[in-house]
């Protein structure tokens, strides 16, 4: 566990450690079990029988791999838990450009007050013959 977390400081790992120690012990396929954070995707998977599925998981944060054999209903919950977090992954980075593109316009507004930048600067450069 301690080599996939090297590089990382003590700060980078107090918020896993804490919920680790301190959180509810591991009720999702999420949820790591070896470092607490709940960065834990499926890197394979495939059916196991006629009401399971085999799983390859790998933890974001720390690395950890685990296999695991899941019901359906587990398997289930799961895929909708990742469905959750790719929603709001998406809604994020959705916010995050808006506000970059909100910061840029304001710069380019700035620029334009303050003759910085004018009509000069977007001409089309000659054409080559």
């Amino acid at each position: 566990m301690f080599d996939a977390m090297r590089g990382w400081s003590s700060n980078d790992l107090a918020p896993f450690v804490f919920k680790r120690i301190f959180n509810r012990p591991r009720a999702s396929l999420a949820d790591c079990s070896a470092c607490g954070a709940d960065f834990v995707h499926p890197v394979e998977w495939s059916p196991h029988g006629e009401d399971e599925w085999w799983m390859l998981l790998r933890c974001g944060a720390c690395g950890d791999t685990r296999e695991r054999t899941v019901p359906d209903t587990e398997a289930e919950r799961y895929d909708r838990e990742l469905d959750q977090a790719e929603y709001r992954m998406e809604r994020t980075a959705e916010r995050l450009s808006r506000e970059r593109l909100a910061e840029q316009a304001e710069s380019f507004a700035t620029a334009l007050e303050l003759d910085l930048i004018g009509a000069e600067d977007f001409r089309r450069p000659p054409a080559s013959a």
